[in-house]
């Protein structure tokens, strides 16, 4: 074997551990400025955290929401053909206020209704990305009003997790709240992703931190638990520390910082009571939430009053097969998020945590004759102790094709803005109006204060 220089053994050595953590976790934009000062989470006296749930590929939640009186349920099975569900298929819910009409869910999201019937789970009515409030005259006088690539589900999903109207942004909304608020003194990230790299928790200065389902990963041959591995880790970390060149040393600190926050997360997580509550080990979506489940029950003992989560579930481009995909999906995302609102209540966190779904965009109410195609406007769903439960917040748009709601094919024209429950979420997790306004630039081309989701803002 050749023999080889320091510079290459280090040069091979940290592409090697690169290779066994994560993109997110090393933190590969190597920025080598100093942190900005922002104000710190120690203004805060208690415990949050936000729990995004991504349902990537366009979620149909047209057929989440499904009318049950006779004349709206025949104009929701005209436009939906093949894909409505048979009246006995929905089971009713009693949303607290009015509705343009009575809806109910399919039996196959029984667990998303019965956390809905428990005041645990609400609707956010026919939501979606806009610069500015707009109609279906408005889109036709003047097509730039629509988002960028409408269709796109890169695109969609770029401006769900930015919040800011344009494709290309380098933050998410939630990145730019870390950066507002977060402990700049804390090696550690607020922003803790189950689901890989992502947009909306990447800010300026704060970046995502990931964690696998089944935890903390130690860095191969590199594990201090293990006695065998001293000398290893003791030539590795002087090896790490002697490097000279400015991008050697940077990436040299990442790896340092990878190593100690993935021990500061197994000790932390160490101290945690494993649970009672029985998650489906088939459901990915439901093990991403356990492990969140767990971190945030650690969350005093990592010494972080604000979290951030993004975890993720695929399969929503019902383009084909929908009449037997979707109820699986609504049947898998059910399970998985009674699963953890169970675990968080088990472990008396419930008020002190929200969870909350997006997805690029909605589907076409008409069928495709196996599916739908991509729309806009859909329905997103929010869950925790502190949300005003069983609400259906906004207005349930009409389902008969050509009204004033549909922009064409079924396409819904959204009522609320990604910024509008933003900005609600925000606000509940402690930012104040003059930050909220900076996160969300569009804001106030909207009503700021249309969703009111919480019983209380303290």
């Amino acid at each position: 074997m050749a023999k080889q220089s320091r510079r290459q053994f280090l040069k091979t050595s940290l592409a090697r551990a690169a290779g066994i953590t994560t993109a997110a976790s090393l933190g590969l934009h190597l920025g080598l400025g100093k942190r900005v000062l922002a104000q710190s989470s120690s203004r805060f006296s208690d415990n949050k955290a936000l729990v995004c749930v991504f349902l990537f590929g366009g979620c149909d939640s047209y057929n989440l929401l499904v009318p049950t009186q006779a004349g709206d349920y025949q104009t929701y099975k005209g436009v939906r053909q093949n894909l409505a569900y048979s009246p006995d298929q929905v089971r009713g819910i009693s949303p607290n206020s009015t509705s343009p009409y009575s809806v109910g869910m399919p039996t196959a999201a029984s667990a998303l209704a019965q956390l809905f019937d428990e005041k645990k789970l609400s609707l956010v009515a026919n939501i979606g990305p806009m610069t500015q409030p707009v109609t279906k005259a408005m889109i036709k006088n003047q097509p730039s009003l629509l988002p960028p690539q409408l269709f796109s589900h890169n695109d969609q999903q770029g401006l769900w997790q930015s919040g800011l109207g344009y494709t290309g942004s380098s933050t998410g909304w939630g990145g730019r709240m870390a950066d507002l608020i977060a402990d700049t003194s804390d090696p550690l990230s607020m922003n803790l992703s189950i689901n890989g790299n992502n947009l909306m928790q990447a800010g300026t200065i704060i970046q995502p931190f990931s964690v696998d389902a089944s935890g903390p990963e130690q860095m191969a041959a590199l594990d201090p638990t293990k006695d065998w591995n001293a000398r290893r880790i003791d030539v590795f970390s002087r090896l790490l520390e002697d490097v000279q060149h400015p991008f050697e040393r940077a990436y040299a600190s990442k790896l340092q910082s990878a190593a100690q926050n993935n021990e500061r997360l197994i000790q932390a997580l160490s101290s945690v009571a494993p649970t009672e509550v029985s998650y489906n080990e088939d459901n990915n979506l439901a093990q991403q939430l356990k492990m969140v489940a767990r971190l945030i029950a650690s969350q005093q003992a990592l010494g972080q009053p604000r979290q951030i989560y993004f975890v993720g579930m695929g399969g929503w481009d019902t383009h084909d097969n929908q009449s037997s995909v979707h109820p699986q999906l609504l049947q898998y995302l059910g399970h998985a998020l009674q699963s953890f609102q169970q675990d968080i209540d088990a472990r008396g966190l419930a008020q002190g945590v929200t969870t909350f779904t997006m997805s690029e965009f909605g589907r076409t109410l008409t069928s495709n004759g196996d599916g739908t195609d991509h729309g806009w406007g859909g329905h997103q769903m929010v869950m925790g102790d502190a949300v005003k439960g069983g609400e259906i917040f906004g207005r349930l748009p009409s389902l008969a094709l050509n009204s004033n709601d549909d922009m064409g094919d079924g396409r819904m024209v959204p009522e609320l803005s990604v910024e509008q429950m933003g900005a609600d979420l925000a606000r509940w997790f402690g930012l104040s109006e003059p930050e909220i306004n900076t996160i969300f630039m569009n804001l106030n081309r909207f009503d700021a204060n249309a969703l009111s989701m919480f019983k209380t803002y303290v």
